[in-house]
This record gives C-alpha cells, sequence and structure tokens, in this order.
C-alpha cells in the first residue's frame, strides 16, 4: 500500500494588467470594478481618522485650557459671580475630568483605527488586512480588499482589519526587509489569532497598482500551495469581480493553517472555484495574455485544492486542463519563471491524480512537467524554487518506480532528494527540509522493501523520525500525521523480517497516533490509506502471534478502507487493501470469502496493465483454492 506523501508546490505571482509578468510595463487603460458605497465603508468598520477627531476634542481642549489659564491667573480673574462657585478644588476637579474625558476619546480613536472590527471569533477563521503603505487617510484601497473578501468568501471567513503597517522596502537589502516585516506580521498574528495577514503598497500610477503580500502564523513556505512572503499580487486599482475571486481563492487556500479541514476548503473554495470556473470558460476579450493566464493558474489552483482534499478526480482532471491553457498564455518565451511555476504547480495535479488511477500515464506527465520546471528553476537562478522542484520530481519518481519491476526511478527519486536537501537545510528551511525529509523516506522504504535491504529501511525510519521533529503535531498537524503514517509504514516492513513484534507494535501505535488526525470526515482518503496500512501491521501481529483479535482487527481495518478508498475514486488502492482482506481472513479460515476478495483485487491487477501484483495475488488465489478443495463445506 502506497505512502501518505505531500508536494511543494509554489504559485504564480503577476502583475496585472502588464505586458510581460515581472518587467512592470502597463497596458493603456484600466479595468474597473464596482465601487464601495458610503454605507458599506461606515457599516461593518468604522471610518475614524484624526480629521473626523479633531472637530470632537478641540472644544473640550479648549475649554479646559481656559480653565487652567484661569486658574493658574494667566488670564483676568473670573466674574465675581462666577468665583463663588468655581474655587481652586472645583476648577482642579473639572480640569482633570475634561482632560481625562479627552483621553478617553482619543484612545478611542486609535482603538477603532486599530481594530475597527473587535477581536477573532472563536471557530472562524480570521484574515487580518493591514494598512497599505500610500493609501491616504481613509483607506478607500484597504476598504475595497475587506469588501472584497467578504462577499467572496460569506461568513465562514472573518475579515479583519490590523492596526498595523508592513513595508518591506524601506532602505537597504529588500529581501531582508521583506523577512523582516514578514516577523512582524507573524508576530501580529500570534497575539491576535488570526490566520492570514494581508499587508503591502499602494503604488502612484498611472495607473495605481495595489500590491498584496501574503503571511501566514508559522510559514516558511513549506505548505502546499503557499505563497511565499517575498512575493507579490499586484492588482489594479478598481479591479474587477473576476480578480476579486481571484485573490479570495488565494486568501482562502493561505488562511489554512496546514490544509488540516477538508471540509473547510469545501464551504470556502467551491463556491469561489465555480465563480472562476464562468470566467475560465469565458475570459474577456479586453484581457491581455498575461492577465488570461493568471485567472487560469488561480482557477487550476482552487479546483486542485478541492480534488486533494476532497478525493474529487474530476475537479484535478479541470485542474490540469486549465493548467495546461494557462501555460498557452503564460510562454516559456515570455515569461520563463512563470511558466515554470505553472509547469511545477501542473506536475502536483498530475501526481495526485496518477497516484489514483491505474497505469503510470498520468505520473510519466508529472515528471515531464517538473523536468520542464527545472529547466529554468536552475539552483544557481533560484535555489529555492530549484530544490522545490527537485523534491516534487523526487516525489513523482519515488510514486513512478513504485509501479515498476526496476530500481531505477527508485534511485533517482532518492538522488533528486538528498539534492533538495542540499538546499533545504534545516536551519534556512525547517518545513521544507522536513516534507523533504518525509519524501526521502518514502524512496528509501520503497526501495528497501524492494531490494529487501534493512539498510534503506533503516534510513527511512531515520528520515520519517527527523521530519518529525519539526512537523510536530501543535505546528503542522495534517504534516505530522502523513509522517506517523509512513513511519509506521516503514517499522512496519522492517518488523515484517524481524523476529520480536516490538518494531509491529510500534507500527501500530504510529497508525492509531495518525488516524487522530486523519478522521474520515477531515481526510477521508488519507484516513482509509492509514486504516490499510493498519490493517497490515494488526495482520502480521495477529499471525505471529496466533492472535485472533488481531486478525479481527485488520478485517474491520481493510473494510473501513473499503468504505471511502473505493474502486471508482482508487482502483489501485482499492485492489491493494482486497488483497490484503484475502490475506486476514485466509488467516482467520474464512477461505471462500478470501478467494472472493483476491478475485476482487485481479479485477483491477491485470496481467497487462500490473504484472508483478497479478502473479502475487494469483498465487493468493490459487492456494485459497487448493486449501477449500479439501475443506469441508461448513469452512468455505
Amino acid at each position: 500500500m502506497r505512502a501518505v506523501t505531500a508536494n511543494l508546490d509554489a504559485p504564480v505571482f503577476c502583475p496585472i494588467p502588464v505586458s510581460r509578468w515581472h518587467d512592470g510595463s502597463k497596458e493603456s487603460g484600466s479595468r474597473q470594478g464596482a465601487k464601495v458605497s458610503d454605507a458599506e465603508k461606515n457599516g461593518s468598520t468604522l471610518q475614524f481618522g484624526l480629521k473626523e477627531a479633531i472637530p470632537i476634542l478641540a472644544p473640550w481642549l479648549i475649554f479646559a485650557g481656559g480653565l487652567i489659564f484661569a486658574q493658574a491667573n494667566w488670564i483676568p480673574p473670573l466674574p465675581k459671580a462666577w468665583q463663588g462657585f468655581l474655587t481652586a478644588p472645583r476648577l482642579t476637579t473639572a480640569t482633570t475630568g475634561l482632560l481625562s474625558f479627552a483621553g478617553s476619546l482619543w484612545q478611542l480613536w486609535r482603538n477603532r483605527r486599530k481594530h475597527a472590527q473587535g477581536k477573532v471569533q472563536p471557530g472562524k477563521v480570521a484574515i487580518w488586512v493591514a494598512e497599505l503603505e500610500g493609501d491616504g487617510k481613509q483607506g478607500a484601497h484597504r476598504t475595497n480588499i475587506v469588501q472584497t473578501l467578504k462577499r467572496e468568501l460569506g461568513a465562514s471567513v472573518q475579515i479583519l482589519r490590523a492596526g498595523i503597517e508592513l513595508r518591506a522596502e524601506e532602505a537597504g537589502d529588500a529581501a531582508d526587509e521583506a523577512s523582516a516585516a514578514n516577523r512582524k506580521a507573524q508576530g501580529y498574528l500570534s497575539k491576535h489569532k488570526g490566520d492570514l495577514m494581508i499587508w503591502g503598497q499602494v503604488l502612484p500610477g498611472p495607473p495605481v497598482v495595489i500590491e498584496l503580500r501574503f503571511t501566514s502564523p508559522v510559514h516558511d513556505g513549506a505548505g502546499e500551495k503557499r505563497f511565499n512572503y517575498d512575493q507579490k499580487l499586484r492588482l489594479e486599482e478598481g479591479f474587477g469581480k473576476e480578480l476579486g475571486s481571484a485573490l479570495a481563492a488565494i486568501a482562502a487556500q493561505q488562511a489554512l493553517p496546514a490544509l488540516d479541514d477538508s471540509q473547510y476548503v469545501a464551504d470556502v473554495l467551491v463556491p469561489v472555484a465555480k465563480k472562476l470556473a464562468i470566467l475560465a470558460n469565458n475570459l474577456p476579450p479586453s484581457m491581455g495574455p498575461n492577465e488570461r493566464g493568471m485567472l487560469l493558474y488561480f482557477y487550476a489552483l482552487a479546483e486542485c485544492t478541492i480534488g486533494e482534499q476532497r478525493g474529487d478526480s474530476e475537479a484535478l482532471n479541470r485542474a490540469i486542463r486549465a493548467y495546461r491553457s494557462s501555460l498557452i498564455e503564460c510562454t516559456q518565451e515570455n515569461a520563463p519563471l512563470d511558466w515554470a511555476r505553472i509547469q511545477n504547480s501542473l506536475g502536483s495535479a498530475l501526481l495526485v491524480l496518477g497516484s489514483r488511477e491505474s497505469g503510470t500515464a498520468r505520473l510519466e506527465q508529472a515528471v515531464q512537467a517538473y523536468s520542464a520546471a527545472l529547466q529554468e528553476f536552475t539552483r544557481e537562478r533560484i535555489p529555492r524554487d530549484w530544490a522545490m522542484a527537485q523534491n516534487n520530481l523526487g516525489n513523482a519518481l519515488s510514486k513512478l518506480g513504485s509501479r515498476e519491476s526496476g530500481t531505477a526511478r527508485l534511485e533517482e527519486a532518492v538522488e533528486a532528494c538528498r539534492a533538495a536537501l542540499d538546499e533545504y537545510t534545516r536551519e534556512r528551511a525547517p518545513l521544507k527540509w522536513a516534507l523533504t525529509q518525509n519524501n526521502l523516506g518514502n524512496a528509501l522504504q520503497e526501495l528497501g522493501s524492494r531490494e529487501n535491504n534493512t539498510s534503506h529501511l533503516e534510513e527511512a525510519v531515520a528520515a520519517y523520525r527527523a521530519a518529525l521533529e519539526e512537523h510536530t503535531r501543535e505546528r503542522v498537524p495534517f504534516d505530522w500525521a502523513m509522517a506517523q503514517n509512513n513511519l509506521g509504514l516503514a517499522l512496519s516492513t522492517l518488523g515484517s523480517n524481524e523476529s520480536s513484534t516490538a518494531r509491529l507494535e510500534e507500527a501500530v501505535a504510529a497508525y492509531r497516533a495518525t488516524l487522530e488526525e486523519f478522521t474520515r470526515e477531515r481526510a477521508p482518503l488519507n484516513w482509509a490509506t492509514t486504516q490499510n496500512n493498519l490493517g497490515n501491521a494488526l495482520q502480521e501481529l495477529g499471525s505471529r502471534e496466533n492472535n485472533t483479535a488481531h486478525l479481527e482487527q485488520a478485517v474491520a481495518a481493510y473494510r473501513g478502507a473499503l468504505e471511502e478508498g473505493t474502486r471508482e475514486r482508487v482502483p489501485l488502492d482499492w485492489a491493494g487493501t482486497q488483497n490484503n482482506l484475502g490475506g486476514a481472513l485466509e488467516s482467520l479460515g474464512k477461505l471462500a470469502e478470501a478467494a472472493e476478495a483476491y478475485r476482487q483485487a485481479l479485477e483491477e491487477f491485470t496481467p497487462q496493465a500490473h504484472p508483478p501484483h497479478n502473479a502475487t495475488v494469483t498465487n493468493n488465489l490459487a492456494r485459497v483454492l487448493a486449501r477449500l478443495g479439501g475443506e469441508p463445506e461448513e469452512n468455505r
């Protein structure tokens, strides 16, 4: 049964509208979107600036100043009629009270300016939008962004205004300043319990361009489909609804702490993807090729995330078509780096779909896409993206090698992952380092199992344990669960070749820990994979110890896996689980049921498509049928 893996996938950013994605040259004209009304501006958010505060504070300050002057005898004495009433103690009390009231108004203005929408509501995803440098006192562009996100994402996501302005290019090295600004944003999110900070600046025109960056609370760019803080999204002033949908798609995916809640992805991204689908199928003729490419890319990104989290293969097919259409608009000659990023994302969609389908065509295409990305992602030019593509190439080669009889692809996979680790050091990029360690472990584990090489399996265990040092449950629960599952698989393989049952018991513990995060509701296909792997470890333990209870638990785990891992969704995994179920039933003496499970597996494991698996299952079925020939009728 395959191990659960993860890919590093970097999205593409492009200025809008420009004639090239990176050179910044502008096209004539601008796209106008819906304007934000005064009622919208003042409804959910208080627009209260210094200009509005002065008329309120000034009369009170003047009056208080007059009393102070009178009390200090700096102006002529008060009229005799007032002298009996305005005694020195009363003047002191009144002055103190008025100044205190003025101070309260000032603090109210400051608090409303910083936190106009209150605190984060428990149970909701919170996206903070910082003040934009160059946005003016009223913050009209930030208001437009806030209202756009509210309209597109609905009530399941809370959009708040952050009382902070972050600058990435004040002076000195821009990369260092972007990193410093990103750390400040992370600190703000940690303090105020947010899931995403959107920040940036307004660049003067014509046309005026809004340049946005995205920061997650714990983020070194390791998560799938995450934008790095040093990448920018550029929107022209008055951006239209289509670009508003694209912005919402980015924000929704960025706000997922570790892609650990598939229901949230469905709730938020599905309606956004539907809007983008209409645009992707009817691109406005006024758009330039780079704008068209960007919209197609963002649409593909949303569909790919839905397809992965929901187990929706048709969504993945839509993503693949959109990525390929985006490559027609964004060519290698005109925008080589963006073309490479789209190739990388295309490879990830092909890899996920190919892992679910029979055959190797999709996996071969994934290898080709990653190899194409590496034509532009050279280590000398952009080492981080080079390492990302190397890691993903290793993952695809590992999957492909697991379906071939030779070990050449697996050895290439190990080499690619180790190359990525030369750049993804633990100090420089701890989460990326951990994810690549996980994928290295997958390749070593498959290689060790194929060659019956204990040293490779021990190396795989070491790689998974290393990944878990950074992939903690508190920090990235989804990735933690993935590494736990894969560690269990390596331990189970080692334990099956040892006389002791200690490794097998460790494997069972690792799988059960995985299922605490990979719940059926949250990640159904990963839950099914882990249930199958748990069944394998329990079956080995039960056969070794002649323990019927373990074997019955194994059967229950396999049957659970088959409820989600259906033939329609994941045919190869379904067939593998059917074979495993047959083995557990055979050990329990339920030979007729075992034979039926083996027959089911052979419907997918045909001699033409999967000769090694076909041979294994055919032998299993022959053995059971031979036993059935001499068994009493009641045991059949």
